[in-house]
């Protein structure tokens, strides 16, 4: 499989191992579930009225007072008292297996070739301009669009340059994950990224 580089029209062949997978939505979905499940902290907590302090003594007496009976002030219907049904720690992690999490990436970047929604330049801009990213992003019908860029390192000059670029996301080859493939659309990648996701995932054409 050929792609074609915006930059200097050169045609590159691309691993069908990697990019020529037919689409698996539950394995992508399971995936990108995932991955926003297991970034979750799960820290957010409240006291109920077992956990909170005082209360030992009955507020009032049993009967006579109108009142309906109480026998703790750290119940969840007084001030101070506890907290019905509040949130309390929890453990959101979920596993996915190495190969349905690699099948996940090759599922998506397959489509995303399929699509023409994977765009190759042999380099990147490297100023730390905006303008002169958004006229390269114009020039190649990108501006406007939510887009990935994926590269081998990140270069500080396109940080700089991508910064204040709404629906832009810049992340490396080597640590780019499912969600960051898959929530965007287009992808833009340069020439060494792409031979770091090729070595990432493996496999011969």
């Amino acid at each position: 499989m050929k792609i074609k580089s915006l930059d200097t029209s050169k045609d590159f062949s691309l691993k069908d191992s990697i990019f020529k997978v037919a689409m698996n939505s539950q394995v992508v979905y399971q995936s990108v579930v995932a991955e926003m499940n297991n970034i979750r902290q799960g820290t957010s907590s409240s006291k109920n009225r077992s956990l909170v302090s005082g209360g030992g003594k009955k507020p009032f007496r049993q009967k006579g007072t109108g009142n309906a009976r109480q026998g703790t002030s750290r119940s969840p219907l007084n001030r101070g008292g506890g907290v019905i049904f509040g949130p309390s720690p929890k453990n959101y992690f979920k596993k996915v297996n190495s190969k349905t999490k690699q099948l996940a990436f090759k599922c998506i970047l397959s489509e995303k070739v399929k699509n023409d929604s994977l765009k190759l330049v042999e380099a990147l801009p490297n100023e730390p301009k905006t303008k002169s990213l958004l006229s390269f992003l114009r020039k190649n019908n990108l501006d406007g669009k939510k887009l990935t860029i994926i590269s081998s390192t990140i270069d500080n000059n396109l940080s700089l340059a991508s910064r204040n670029i709404q629906h832009i996301s810049l992340v490396k080859a080597s640590s780019c994950s499912v969600k960051d493939l898959f929530d965007n659309e287009f992808i833009l990648i340069d020439l060494l990224g792409l031979d770091d996701l090729s070595k990432r995932f493996g496999g011969s054409k």
